[in-house]
């Protein structure tokens, strides 16, 4: 599974341009109503599974899968937290703050333009790694951590809206919603025989995977 984060606090654009260094967008936490939503949700995952929670390094993507394990553990389940993911789309931290606040991407939530842009090659690569550079490191790092895992084994990735949106479209062909990812919303993925067997919001298929997918 990969999933946004939880909903975060949110700063206006008039606020962002006053003090710019004030407003890193990286550092913008939870809500109370964020991390209660992240514990109900990790309550209401099935019991009989052995989670493994991993997450970027940014603060709320910490939080929420710490409460995502809350929740599972107060419900009766098994869940660990892995740690941070290794791998970054951003390159340039300081220079992709700087671009997503003077496209005004932060001020639209749900990743819907940056992905766009980021798809596009209108990023420079100084800036974001390719984007199928990155969906191909994430595919790599998602099938290597399910080597040797148990029957019983679910991963949870935790991540951000524009990255969702990205591998969804680098791994399945379906192009960036025009409303975004919601928080705690995204993919989940079974790897099976007959291919990649997918939920998007309310639907399931079955994917071919790309001809570069890791064996």
């Amino acid at each position: 599974m990969h999933i946004r984060h939880t909903a975060r606090s949110t700063v206006s654009k008039e606020e962002m341009e006053r003090d710019t260094e004030k407003h890193d967008l990286h550092n913008l936490r939870s809500t109370q109503t964020g991390v209660q939503a992240a514990t109900d949700f990790g309550a209401s995952l099935p019991k009989d599974r052995g989670y493994s929670l991993y997450h970027t390094w940014v603060p709320r993507c910490r939080e929420t899968a710490e409460e995502i394990s809350r929740g599972v553990t107060s419900a009766g389940g098994r869940a660990r937290i892995v740690g941070v993911i290794p791998y970054s789309m951003t390159v340039d931290r300081d220079a992709a703050q700087r671009l997503t606040k003077s496209k005004g991407w932060a001020v639209r939530d749900g990743g819907f333009d940056g992905a766009c842009h980021w798809i596009a090659g209108l990023v420079p690569e100084t800036i974001f790694r390719p984007s199928q550079e990155f969906a191909r490191e994430y595919a790599k790092m998602t099938v290597k951590n399910l080597y040797g895992a148990s029957s019983d084994a679910f991963h949870v990735y935790v991540s951000h809206d524009d990255l969702i949106l990205t591998l969804i479209f680098h791994w399945f062909g379906v192009p960036p919603y025009s409303d975004g990812i919601r928080f705690l919303e995204g993919l989940l993925m079974q790897i099976c025989d007959d291919g990649l067997h997918v939920w998007l919001r309310d639907r399931h298929q079955v994917y071919e995977p790309p001809y570069w997918w890791p064996k």
